[in-house]
């Protein structure tokens, strides 16, 4: 079918969602919008005018016309270094050939939209640096944040930048970072060598980046965790939903932390082991054995049992193979005996028989 083009003539649509641009150094302010497409534009030559103010401020200020960019979607306005992260009322004007602002003609006019300069470094530092030792790789590290005024963030606070090297190494050539996109003042850093010590700093960032460092703050990881894992588990039925569990004692090495207790890790055959409940047995309490009941589970139900001990540095080996075991009658089960080598077949048809998987 044939097509016509119809008169041009004067802008009538105004630009819409005017927003803040992201990015842009101190003394810029960023305004960008949806620019209008070939249906709303009614003649060639678009391009706009963009006016701004101050919140508080009586008249609007003019961007020199922008008709040699186009028809653009955002534009950069300078303003004074000392206005960073400040609220501006925005404006934007529509034109084309057949309205020039040169001319006078009057195109159509936004409503004003609220604007934010860009923001600049924070000022400040955190304080009261202090830090933890977590397990045998990591280290907590807390502090007092910096106060939430424009004054010192100079913009929105986005996190922590927290600053790590062996005590042993240069700070300048060795340190390493973790960014935390939070606004809480704690962060944990990971990957750390055992029975280490370690300097840290923390800063602030905003969008423009990280501001000064702190005072550093000296710490040291623990020990390894424990490196062999529990031998000779044995599992007795008890009744239907609880059973006993026994193993060796794991002697740590001077390397080690001194162990804390231990943990029975079940979990239901249909499961993963990341489901799986714990059972801590903690070494030095009144009665303490090397042994643990466990209770609630589901008659009937299959399940997935292994045993490790933990320190300070963290979770040890858990012991293998795992033990696999179906809950049943108590009665069947204590008078059949522990198979070390059974298909899984077998376990099934044999209620309550508790069998070492190999």
């Amino acid at each position: 079918s044939p097509q016509y083009n119809t008169k041009p003539g004067r802008p009538t649509r105004n630009v819409t969602n005017i927003r803040t641009g992201e990015g842009g150094r101190t003394g810029d302010m960023i305004v960008m919008w949806d620019a209008l497409t070939r249906e709303f534009q009614n003649a060639p030559g678009i391009y706009y005018k963009v006016y701004y103010k101050r919140s508080g401020e009586i008249s609007f200020k003019e961007v020199k016309s922008l008709r040699s960019l186009g028809n653009i979607n955002s534009h950069t306005i300078r303003i004074e270094d000392r206005f960073y992260y400040t609220k501006f009322l925005v404006q934007v004007q529509v034109f084309n050939d057949k309205c020039i602002d040169t001319e006078g003609c009057v195109g159509p006019m936004s409503e004003p939209v609220e604007v934010l300069s860009a923001e600049d470094l924070p000022q400040v530092a955190p304080t009261t640096v202090g830090a933890r030792p977590f397990n045998s790789t990591a280290i907590r590290v807390a502090w007092t944040p910096i106060p939430n005024v424009r004054e010192k963030v100079r913009g929105k606070l986005i996190g922590h930048r927290i600053k790590y090297w062996r005590k042993d190494l240069n700070e300048v050539t060795e340190s390493q970072y973790v960014l935390s996109r939070s606004t809480l003042p704690t962060a944990l850093i990971i990957g750390l060598q055992p029975n280490t010590y370690y300097w840290v700093r923390v800063m602030a960032y905003n969008s423009a980046g990280p501001g000064p460092e702190s005072e550093r703050f000296l710490e040291r990881t623990f020990k390894l965790r424990p490196q062999k894992p529990p031998t000779a588990v044995q599992v007795y039925g008890i009744n239907p939903s609880t059973i006993k569990v026994t193993w060796r004692y794991v002697a740590p090495t001077v390397q080690e932390e001194p162990l804390t207790g231990y943990k029975i890790r079940t979990w239901e055959s249909d499961k993963d082991i990341s489901q799986a409940n714990d059972t801590t047995v903690y070494i030095g309490t009144s009665g303490f054995k090397l042994e643990a009941t466990i209770t609630d589970l589901s008659p009937g139900k299959t399940y997935f049992l292994r045993v490790l001990a933990f320190s300070q540095g963290g979770e040890g080996k858990m012991s293998s193979p795992a033990w696999k075991f179906q809950m049943g009658d108590p009665a069947r089960l204590n008078a059949s005996p522990v198979l070390s080598k059974m298909s899984l077949l077998s376990a099934i048809i044999i209620p309550l028989i508790l069998c070492r998987l190999v």
